[in-house]
């Protein structure tokens, strides 16, 4: 792993310091590399937008350290419990109601939340932070650093290099409201394998 901020090798210990001041990073997480900034922070945001060139109606996903942050940030129904249990930490987003701890510039109604497999990103999650592709908005994923285009590295503040994403897909998007549950991108968890997990006689799915 190497991280460089500003043409300097830094630590993992000082990118968390700089994300927690604003700073924006290149990630990778268990499925694509992310640009990753402080998640409540509104300045961060903006940036984010402006470097991925995103239409802010489309909301930003976050990334947590941990299971049990979920619950701060978001509602959790029964399904929702259950997907948590099965697939967290893992490459899973799940879209659920969002409380006011999460402010509407980063998304309305619902929040993405993701606990990825990647020791690296959670490392930097002692923060609830951005987790949104590494692209211009539209554009292919990138897996590696190598697949970041210019437009993008020169805008953000640390480059965080790992190597290839293990996954190299895209999370399985799955968006839980009460008892209906939506399917709404199959990546590296597949439909099928998540409906096993789950008593479907008192959920509606919707695809």
């Amino acid at each position: 792993m190497k991280i460089i901020r500003k043409g300097v090798e830094i630590t993992l210990n000082e990118a968390k310091k700089h994300l927690k001041n604003g700073e924006i990073a290149l990630c990778p997480t268990d499925t694509i590399y992310g640009i990753c900034g402080y998640a409540l922070d509104k300045n961060v945001i903006d940036r984010i937008y402006k470097i991925k060139q995103r239409d802010e109606s489309k909301p930003l996903s976050i990334s947590l350290q941990k299971k049990s942050d979920i619950a701060k940030y978001a509602y959790i129904s029964d399904i929702s419990k259950t997907l948590i249990e099965k697939f967290l930490p893992g490459p899973i987003t799940l879209i659920l109601p969002k409380k006011e701890s999460i402010p509407d510039y980063i998304c309305k109604d619902y929040v993405g939340i993701r606990v990825p497999d990647s020791r690296i990103i959670l490392e930097l999650s002692e923060i609830p932070i951005t987790s949104t592709s590494a692209n211009i908005s539209g554009r292919p994923s990138s897996y590696s650093i190598s697949d970041i285009g210019k437009e993008i590295i020169d805008k953000v503040d640390i480059i965080i290099d790992d190597g290839d994403c293990e996954y190299k897909k895209p999370s399985t998007i799955i968006k839980i409201t009460n008892n209906s549950l939506e399917l709404i991108r199959e990546g590296s968890i597949s439909f099928k394998t998540i409906l096993k997990e789950l008593d479907l006689k008192n959920i509606i799915i919707k695809k």
